[in-house]
């Protein structure tokens, strides 16, 4: 197999491939890992900012694309972060998230596997069903959209293909955006710089993950040997709307342009669990990280905004 070829570079250098490095959380796993491995990139349709040994355009909705795209390389670590994440968008195109979710996390799996690479899964909160709250790893998921359960089955390729896997299940993300795309909180203020008011919800709730302690969380998991299922939150459980007002008073905006909304206010096209909020402890025990809590979460991206901006002679964010 290839995983049983020799590399031509120092036993304590890794090899690291993202997928989906294009995306907010990729750059920003791009950015932990710079200097501290050989770092390859996989990417969709927009070009990763961040620097690399390769960046390699594919795509997951065709199959073997993968494959053939990365055909020769040999690693040490699998990221894969790429998906398809709108839950409407999965549920007004069920083919291609299948697609991209399913079979092309058991493409990635296979291919890890083959190399004898360790591969860790970026799955969701997203696959529960939101009656509980605070899920524990133990918890038995029953995602209610397709998105969801898409990501839950990515998890079975995962732990039915791959010897040596870690699974991450994602909370709600914020942070610094580094890249092209950008997190919910860019969204944000881009609609209020153009005069729009936004709805959020008051009755749905998330465990915020800053995304600097996702790429740090990530970065120790590549270094472990544990298999397993991990959650990824914050650890706070708040509304969507309550997030909103700390982000506002932090960063100096106007929170009148938040309307408070329930959920049942709002057509969608994929239903929305009320209560997914995720219980960390497994993750703090294991890697020995605590993630912080919204409003430290906030003060650091504000933080590290103004001295990208400060580097690079830009405003902080539009």
């Amino acid at each position: 197999m290839k995983g049983k070829r020799a590399k031509q570079k120092g036993a304590e250098t890794q090899t690291v491939l993202i997928t989906g490095a294009s995306g907010f959380v990729g750059e920003n796993l791009a950015h932990r890992f710079a200097g501290e491995a050989e770092l390859l990139l996989a990417y969709g349709k927009q070009k990763p900012r961040a620097r690399a040994e390769k960046a390699i355009a594919v795509d997951l909705s065709v199959r073997n694309d993968f494959t053939r795209a990365v055909e020769d390389l040999d690693v040490d670590t699998v990221i894969h972060t790429a998906a398809m994440v709108s839950p409407d968008l999965c549920e007004r195109n069920s083919t291609e998230a299948h697609a991209v979710n399913v079979e092309g996390t058991r493409e990635i799996a296979l291919w890890a596997e083959e190399r004898g690479a360790r591969m860790i899964y970026f799955s969701t909160d997203l696959v529960f069903d939101g009656e509980k709250g605070e899920y524990a790893e133990e918890d038995a998921p029953g995602p209610l959209n397709l998105y969801g359960r898409t990501k839950l089955d990515g998890e079975e390729q995962v732990e039915k293909n791959c010897t040596r896997w870690a699974i991450v299940r994602l909370a709600l993300s914020y942070g610094t955006t580094r890249g092209a795309r950008g997190d919910w909180t860019l969204s944000m203020r881009r609609a209020l710089g153009a005069g729009k008011t936004l709805t959020l919800y008051t009755d749905q709730f998330r465990s915020p993950a800053y995304v600097g302690d996702t790429a740090e969380a990530i970065f120790r998991l590549a270094r472990s040997r544990a298999n397993g299922i991990y959650h990824m939150g914050g650890r706070e459980r708040i509304s969507r709307h309550g997030f909103a007002l700390k982000f506002c008073r932090l960063f100096g905006l106007d929170e009148q342009r938040f309307v408070p909304v329930l959920m049942e206010d709002v057509q969608m096209d994929a239903p929305r669990a009320a209560d997914c909020s995720l219980d960390t402890q497994k993750l703090t025990r294991e890697i020995g990280l605590t993630p912080c809590e919204v409003e430290q979460g906030l003060a650091r991206q504000k933080v590290e905004e103004e001295a990208l901006a400060n580097a690079d002679g830009s405003p902080a964010r539009d």
